[in-house]
């Protein structure tokens, strides 16, 4: 049954998938840049590339095992290879599911984001940086001091904000995604969210600090 779920879930954006270097594009509204030039839906895309959206942009790709959507007026740069998983995001907003079993580092501007086992939604703009840990396990650190890092582990959209001039952490409201795009994203890779992600278990979210 689950499988049957997951293959159900994919075909809407598996029907417009394009192989295209080392990803698949699932969905490509322009305009966006990769490395700097103007792509289209057909542009390979690989470990290591820097894309840029504009206005009004979007992206889906799978790179590895790891589904990302870009907003618009995002920038964000591709891990370099799969045993050296970095991902860097200067601006915008990132949904991500991640390949498992894999530690991950993410950087921003402001903050450092070790990640393990987990489906996020991440918006840094000037003011602060926006977390939701829709499940898994998160360390996030000021760039300013990197072995203060606050453990979040969550199991159903567990959201903080780090304001980059207090350097204080609040819990805004969730926005910028819902909880059927993870099931939606994770199919995409042949997976489901952890059986906790209901809102059953929102009670089992903690920010440790």
């Amino acid at each position: 049954m689950l499988k049957t779920i997951i293959f159900l879930l994919s075909i809407m954006y598996v029907s417009t998938a394009i192989a295209a270097g080392d990803a698949i594009i699932y969905n490509f509204k322009p305009p966006i840049l990769v490395n700097g030039k103007l792509a289209s839906k057909h542009t390979p895309i690989s470990f290591g590339d820097e894309i840029l959206t504009g206005d009004k942009a979007q992206i889906i790709l799978k790179l590895d095992g790891s589904v990302y959507r870009m907003g618009s007026r995002t920038r964000l740069k591709l891990p370099e290879t799969t045993e050296k998983f970095s991902l860097n995001v200067f601006f915008g907003s990132v949904l991500a599911v991640f390949k498992r079993n894999t530690p991950k580092t993410i950087y921003t501007n402001t903050a450092v984001l070790g990640v393990r086992g987990t489906g996020l939604f991440l918006h840094v703009d000037n003011q602060q940086t926006y977390l939701c840990t829709c499940y898994g396990d998160i360390d996030f650190a000021d760039v300013n001091q990197p072995k203060q890092a606050v453990h979040i582990h969550g199991e159903y959209h567990q959201v903080v904000a780090f304001n980059h001039q207090t350097h204080r952490f609040s819990k805004p409201a969730m926005v910028g995604h819902v909880s059927q795009d993870l099931f939606d994203f994770e199919a995409l890779a042949d997976r489901a969210p952890p059986t906790t992600f209901a809102v059953d278990f929102h009670a089992n979210n903690k920010v440790v600090q």
